[in-house]
């Protein structure tokens, strides 16, 4: 019995500290958006922190910009990492052996680059005084930089977008490309002698097996956009901010009792990704079982 229990004791240690720092965290700040701060004298459990923000029109237009970068970005991310892993399904079938390493290395390396330094990138590329506004002036396109458009720093978001989709898309593609790998050479014979096409073949077979994977990859990107704080932090507008910035916003710059609304802020946040979690693994497992891969 010690035997088997051994593993499990020496990670206690190592796991009571994350287990209890997470949702210790968590807790406390649970607690405080319900108003129970006893450092402003409250210790009473109210409703208030979220019933100010639900009468907040900053905490709306907060709520629609983060919805709007979210989906964008994801779904960017989603078609072209999906275009990406099927042209590499291609192209490693039409050379008959495996992927090339480069182009493993040429997939992963936008994951090397934490998303601090491609927001960065970003701006040095796309801001009006960027290279690309100043090549645009180069060849001729556009008479002064001050013409070309504002994609940083910008109300809609576009910069942020623009971050999100080159940083996620390899993600998205190295995530179905195994999925895609598992494709037998022998599907692709027996397509071609009924008459197959390659787009034919790609919606009756690519598609079908890679919707799974790709419908969690999505979702794990529209919640890390949803609730990322550093890209939207330094692409974004003052306001509306998105709603991470926005409750650190007001955690920072606001007075003690601010803070519940704050907490109250990312409490939804929370609330909001584990419905997500549900509803994209609720979809999932029923089009396994639609397909029958349960």
């Amino acid at each position: 019995m010690w035997r088997k229990s051994k593993p499990y004791l020496l990670l206690l240690p190592a796991a009571g500290t994350i287990i209890l720092l997470f949702f210790g965290g968590i807790f406390d700040g649970l607690l405080k958006s319900f108003g129970y701060f006893p450092a402003i004298g409250e210790t009473q459990l109210t409703l208030a922190a979220y019933d100010r923000l639900l009468h907040s029109g900053s905490f709306w237009e907060s709520m629609a910009l983060t919805l709007r970068i979210a989906a964008l970005s994801s779904l960017l991310s989603a078609v072209i990492g999906a275009l990406l892993a099927v042209g590499l399904f291609f192209l490693t079938d039409s050379m008959k052996k495996a992927t090339p390493k480069a182009w493993y290395r040429l997939f992963q390396l936008p994951l090397t680059i934490p998303h601090l330094v491609a927001g960065y990138i970003i701006v040095l590329l796309f801001m009006q005084s960027g290279f690309v506004s100043r090549l645009f002036v180069a060849f001729g396109w556009i008479d002064d930089i001050t013409d070309f458009p504002v994609l940083v720093n910008d109300p809609f978001g576009w910069g942020i977008i623009l971050t999100y989709a080159w940083k996620e898309a390899p993600f998205v593609a190295l995530m179905l490309y195994p999925v895609l790998s598992r494709i037998q050479g022998s599907w692709r014979e027996v397509s071609r002698v009924f008459g197959a096409g390659n787009w034919q073949f790609v919606r009756e077979v690519v598609v079908p097996v890679m919707i799974p994977a790709w419908v969690i990859a999505t979702f794990i990107v529209f919640v890390f956009t949803f609730s990322a704080f550093e890209v939207p932090y330094l692409l974004g507008v003052t306001y509306p901010s998105v709603l991470p910035v926005y409750s650190y916003q007001l955690y920072t710059s606001g007075t003690l009792a601010d803070r519940p609304e704050a907490l109250a802020v990312n409490m939804i946040l929370a609330a909001f990704t584990i419905l997500l979690g549900l509803v994209a693994y609720y979809f999932s497992k029923r089009w396994n079982v639609l397909k029958g891969w349960s």
